[in-house]
């Protein structure tokens, strides 16, 4: 695929969970997709395979009472690669969020075949996530 078609799957992407229609989305996984999130709090993991990732990503709003939104800010994208930096915010537990993230992506055969969340302060993300 064109870096443009990768960089509109991942706008696409976020749109998607914005209107609250994650599930839209199957086809845009590959069906072994890997989703790695670093840390220790409770979303923190590896999520392999495309119902794996649906499930952490349902997770999302279970996890904060509905108030955990992103809202893109720019994609860069190559013919099998894409960065998605996002502002994340939410609550939790009386702890609240709202910082920048990265989501790298790698595609495969047309099909997003691995994310990597990288949070732009580990320790807020950690503190929030605990």
């Amino acid at each position: 695929m064109s870096a443009a078609d990768n960089a509109a799957v991942v706008r696409r992407v976020f749109e998607a969970f914005a209107r609250k229609e994650g599930l839209a989305l199957r086809g845009v996984f590959a069906e072994d997709a890997v989703w790695r999130v670093p840390g220790s709090g409770v979303m923190a993991g590896t999520y392999e395979g495309r119902d794996a990732i649906f499930r952490f990503l349902a997770r999302l709003p279970r996890e904060t009472d509905g108030t955990y939104g992103s809202r893109l800010v720019d994609v860069l994208a190559s013919e099998q690669r894409a960065a998605a930096l996002y502002t994340a915010r939410g609550s939790r537990h009386g702890r609240t969020l709202e910082l920048d993230q990265l989501l790298l992506f790698r595609f495969r055969d047309g099909l997003i075949s691995d994310v990597l969340a990288l949070p732009s302060d580990p320790a807020a993300f950690e503190a929030f996530w605990a």
